[in-house]
């Protein structure tokens, strides 16, 4: 279900301490492009906003999602005060708009952040305006995993015993226009996930006959064109108790209790690729997360406290493992903006951020937080799209800590004053690097994997 209003009964207001500011900078900018022609010419030549972006994250104090400004130390510049359980923060495709998911509120919401670009035919004009929230929700069952691909932000929601699950896709410019772009009801509710490459859409499908979990065991593949999906064709090959999921331009890969299952993009019938579990795999262990970027050939896969690098299409060896330090799990991973680094946070409190292009070596360790107990919060990253730089929020502390990724070193930490959950980066994107197909472990991991609810 698609609201484009607030009629639900939730709480919701926005307090800008900053408006007035914001407000007058986008009429200086909107301003620049009016005047004669002589005076265009000048103005379309100051159209950039310098800007490092902004960052968006849940005060768990207030109850409230807060949008900050990176260049003015993490002020605060809008606050929107949201009922329910502490919502997980994406960013929609062109990182424009932050995107809120409430799984047990069956709600979806969006809140822009008042940076974005605009096409002026002669020229591209950037904006900087006061965030607000967007009259529309998506307010289908259960909400859980989201990506991003092919210029789409995709939510997936898990249904229950007695509602379907259901895809969801949008772009910027159809949240712009108050609407998603396409949806596909499907037959079956399960803990699923859907992932759009190649203009295909690999969504998994769980047969109703299976009633011992709501994770899926198939694949299904729907064309998409014209802001609709056709079905084409359900993989024979079985990934059991599917769970997680991932994309480069090679492949779309799913994990599964026993191995890996990957679908090669670059033959038009889009065979399947099955990998084993790797040797050096854990006992009682299985991949179920996996991140993946379209300027890297492999993708990574994380199993309990192993991290691999799997190269889906090499004829032997497919698997190689990270080594991180003996007792450290990692708590949290990804691929930044650019696909240079793949960090990883341990819950030793340490950053280690590792190099694909040159053979996946570990090139520095940065000490972040101090190491986390049972009782400590684990910390967010956030990946900035225009510069080389991770913003780390410890919630133990209350600090966002920002770190160089190119320079390796820790830039600034900027004091919140308040607890906070969540994080995501917000603003313009470098176009050279920057790349919507970027998939981070979107889902709650495991938390919902038997959920029969």
């Amino acid at each position: 279900m698609i609201t484009k209003n607030n009629s639900h009964t939730r709480r919701i207001w926005v307090h800008a301490h900053r408006a007035p500011l914001a407000v007058a900078l986008s009429a200086a900018l909107i301003a620049g492009c009016g005047g004669s022609s002589s005076d265009d010419d000048e103005a379309h030549e100051h159209t950039d906003i310098d800007t490092s972006g902004r960052l968006a994250l849940f005060d768990t104090d207030a109850g409230a999602i807060k949008i900050l400004e990176i260049d003015d130390n993490g002020e605060t510049l809008a606050s929107f005060a949201v009922d329910g359980e502490a919502p997980r923060l994406y960013s929609s495709p062109d990182r424009r708009y932050a995107v809120a998911i409430q799984r047990a509120d069956d709600l979806v919401s969006f809140f822009d952040s008042g940076l974005y670009t605009e096409d002026h035919g002669d020229h591209m004009h950037d904006y900087a305006e006061t965030p607000t929230m967007l009259n529309l929700s998506l307010n289908d069952n259960r909400p859980t995993h989201y990506s991003l691909g092919n210029d789409r932000g995709i939510v997936f929601f898990d249904g229950s015993a007695s509602a379907s699950s259901k895809v969801t896709v949008f772009t910027d410019e159809s949240l712009g226009n108050g609407d998603a772009e396409a949806s596909l009801d499907l037959d079956n509710n399960m803990h699923g996930v859907a992932k759009l490459a190649d203009g295909k859409l690999f969504v998994t499908y769980r047969p109703s006959s299976v009633t011992d979990t709501t994770l899926p065991s198939q694949i299904e593949r729907y064309g998409f064109t014209d802001g609709g999906f056709s079905f084409e064709d359900r993989y024979d090959e079985t990934c059991p108790r599917l769970h997680g999921a991932a994309a480069n331009a090679h492949v779309v890969a799913f994990g599964c209790s026993d191995g890996v299952l990957a679908i090669d993009l670059h033959d038009a019938n889009y065979p399947v690729i099955k990998l084993g579990n790797p040797d050096s795999l854990a006992d009682d262990s299985r991949i179920g997360t996996l991140a993946g970027h379209p300027d890297v050939e492999e993708l990574v896969g994380i199993a309990g406290d192993q991290v691999f690098v799997i190269d889906a299409e090499a004829a032997t060896d497919n698997y190689s493992e990270l080594v991180l330090d003996d007792g450290v799990g990692p708590i949290a991973q990804g691929f930044d903006a650019h696909g240079e680094v793949f960090y990883v946070m341990g819950d030793d409190g340490k950053l280690r951020l590792f190099q694909p292009e040159n053979a996946w070596t570990l090139a520095t360790t940065i000490d972040v937080t101090d190491p986390l107990g049972e009782d400590s919060a684990s910390p967010a990253i956030a990946q900035s799209a225009a510069d080389d730089r991770l913003f780390v929020l410890n919630p133990n502390n209350q600090t966002i800590t920002e770190i160089d990724t190119h320079d390796g070193e820790v830039v600034r930490t900027m004091d919140l004053g308040f607890s906070a959950s969540g994080l995501v980066w917000l603003g313009l994107p470098d176009s050279d690097h920057s790349h919507d197909d970027h998939e981070h472990d979107h889902d709650d991991d495991h938390d919902h994997e038997d959920d029969e609810s």
